[in-house]
């Protein structure tokens, strides 16, 4: 799963169209309802929880990674963020003592192309290791981000800072502006633009900051010592980070598809927490343990035999096997999760992919689809097919005019008629003496996501495509440009996966623009289709840099447009993520945002207490 580690407005915008469908968790019907604000119960102290994924964990790298399994430990458990988001994707303090807005004059425009933002963290945090959490460590978290050695998931937002101020230990103020950053310089000692700017930015306002920008920071008295070329490969990230900030630290950790992170309390947690609206306490728990069970099925008996406390990364079609599980309950929930399709519109294996350059075969691909069948029958009507690239909770933005999606295979022949796709006599069609055939790869060992191509390659085989698959272990998948991980590094025709978006349009904008495809130099780039629209980049920029809310829905209006005819995306269908919680899961909250359902964990307590 790829996660929306991308980019909310300064006049910050609620989403609160978050839709639960809970299965009662013992023969019970399904019920929808709106998830409420989030509101934690005091818990009782002692114990301990197993909360558990299926895929592999190679290592805890949350600077460079991805993966949705390293995030669900390594965001919220081990390191906390300066904000964090509930269930309604309402911003929530954490490090900070308030998240950042024009209202509490934290966020003060400048001029038309200028603004500063003041971080105010909490006065007393520590490390685990008893060393003070400073605004040196955001400034450092910050430097390392924009050094594309570093490998960093994301630059998006930071590249429009162009120098932060540290006022004190607590203070911090981000000076947003399109100039360069003074002390930047390449190998021949000519300036240089911030994370991987090749041109300077017409304006430094970055409305979506809050979506974007909410990180969680590293140790600079642990890592400073280490060259940013180094940390993906460090002890820090793959064996035992020595100093932590969430709730839990790290007693010992073994990575691979049996991974296991056994996490024990930070002593030093509750340090300068006292009296805040949230995370306010000591962690409750003895032990914390996360999982990997390595396949769906060992997941499900683990979940039967009361081995894990809390199933995470479950689907739809894994309903049925959970329900009627004593002393747990199913829950089904909607958000800012989406299934997709992209494809890589660069080059694969040295030469340009078949969708390279051909709109109007992009667009029959997408309209051969029959999303309805799909979502029925493979996702059991939990989720909802999308009619354009925005999932519905992302409102006010989503478009909710655009017409319901409807396969036409008709159409879709027509278009590659014109494109010069002929059919032979078996019903293959080719151009130019090149077969219309591509590959499509998503996650390895995932059963639906086999029914989903299965499903698919047979709509395409009726309009004469041959389409055949390359599958991979989530890990290599979703690795960083550095590493090699596929998607990052265009090694695919076509790639199918769910990305967790935030709750700003600009997120899935840092997915398009052009400036963001992944190179050396820019080895954060979230641009993995390759996509090279200038009017996509024209209007993303302009929403990035509009702080009124009116108008930047008209501009993503206009983007939604523009995505459906360039057709870089093939929308799918809303994901429902699907989680079974033991009934003594204490203030379990099933969200489906950039939180992925972990960043409370200082609030997860075990109703038994000690046992």
């Amino acid at each position: 799963m790829h996660l929306g580690t991308r980019v909310r407005a300064i006049a910050l915008t609620s989403v609160a169209l978050l839709v639960a469908a809970a299965c009662g968790g013992s023969g019970g019907g399904t019920t929808t309802t709106v998830l409420s604000n989030y509101k934690p119960v005091p818990g009782v102290q002692g114990g301990q929880l197993v909360y558990s994924d299926w895929e592999s964990v190679s290592d805890l790298n949350l600077v460079s990674s991805t993966a949705q399994t390293t995030l669900q430990v390594a965001e919220g458990p081990i390191w906390a963020a300066l904000w964090t988001f509930d269930p309604q994707s309402n911003p929530i303090p954490d490090l900070v003592s308030e998240v950042p807005t024009v209202a509490n004059g934290d966020v003060k425009p400048i001029d038309s192309t200028h603004m500063d933002v003041t971080i105010k963290l909490k006065s007393g945090l520590k490390w685990s290791d008893g060393q003070p959490l400073t605004t040196k460590d955001l400034s450092f978290t910050i430097n390392a981000y924009c050094d594309p050695l570093t490998g960093a998931a994301s630059q998006t937002g930071y590249s429009s800072i162009a120098s932060i101020t540290d006022t004190s230990d607590t203070v911090e103020v981000w000076h947003f502006g399109p100039e360069l950053t003074k002390s930047a310089t390449d190998a021949s000692g000519q300036a240089v633009y911030r994370c991987g700017m090749s041109a300077p930015l017409a304006s430094g306002i970055y409305a979506p900051f809050i979506a974007g920008m909410g990180f969680n920071p590293v140790p600079e008295h642990v890592l400073t010592s280490i060259k940013h070329a180094d940390w993906a490969t460090s002890d820090y990230f793959t064996k035992q980070p020595t100093a932590t900030s969430g709730p839990y630290m790290v007693q010992n950790f073994t990575p691979g598809p049996a991974a296991q992170v056994v996490m024990i309390p930070n002593p030093n947690y509750a340090a300068g927490r006292s009296g805040a609206p949230y995370y306010n306490h000591a962690p409750y728990l003895d032990k914390l343990i996360y999982k990997i069970y390595g396949d769906k099925p060992s997941q499900i008996a683990g979940l039967k035999s009361g081995d894990t406390d809390l199933g995470l990364d479950l689907i739809a079609n894994d309903v049925p096997a959970l329900t009627g599980i004593t002393g747990y309950k199913t829950i089904a929930a909607t958000g800012l999760a989406d299934e997709f399709l992209t494809m890589n519109l660069g080059n694969h294996n040295g030469a340009p992919t078949i969708f390279s350059g051909d709109k109007s075969l992009r667009q029959a691909v997408a309209l051969a689809i029959d999303k309805n069948t799909m979502n029925t029958s493979l996702v059991g009507g939990v989720g909802k097919p999308m009619n354009g690239p925005f999932v519905s909770a992302l409102a006010p933005y989503t478009d909710t005019t655009i017409p319901p999606f409807q396969q036409d295979v008709v159409k879709a022949g027509t278009l590659l008629d014109a494109d010069g796709w002929v059919k032979a006599a078996d019903g293959t069609r080719s151009k130019n003496g090149k077969k219309l055939a591509w590959v499509i790869s998503t996650t390895s060992g995932n059963s639906q996501r086999a029914a989903e191509e299965e499903q698919l390659i047979k709509n395409w085989a009726a309009i004469g495509a041959t389409v055949t698959t390359k599958n991979w272990p989530a890990g290599q998948f979703f690795n960083g440009f550095v590493n090699g991980g596929i998607l990052a590094t265009g090694q695919y025709d076509m790639g199918m996966y769910t990305n967790t978006w935030a709750s700003d349009p600009d997120g899935w904008c840092s997915t398009v623009e052009s400036g963001q495809i992944p190179t050396t130099a820019n080895a954060a780039g979230q641009n993995w289709g390759r996509a090279t629209d200038p009017t996509l980049d024209t209007l993303c920029a302009q929403g990035a840099n509009t702080v009124d809310v009116t108008a930047r829905v008209a501009i993503y209006k206009q983007v939604q447009t523009e995505a459906k005819d360039y057709q870089v995306y093939i929308e799918l269908y809303e994901r429902p993520d699907v989680f079974s919680a033991a009934d003594t899961f204490g203030n379990f909250a099933a969200t489906v945002n950039l939180c992925v359902a972990v960043c409370n964990a200082s609030d997860w307590f075990n109703t038994k207490g000690k046992s």
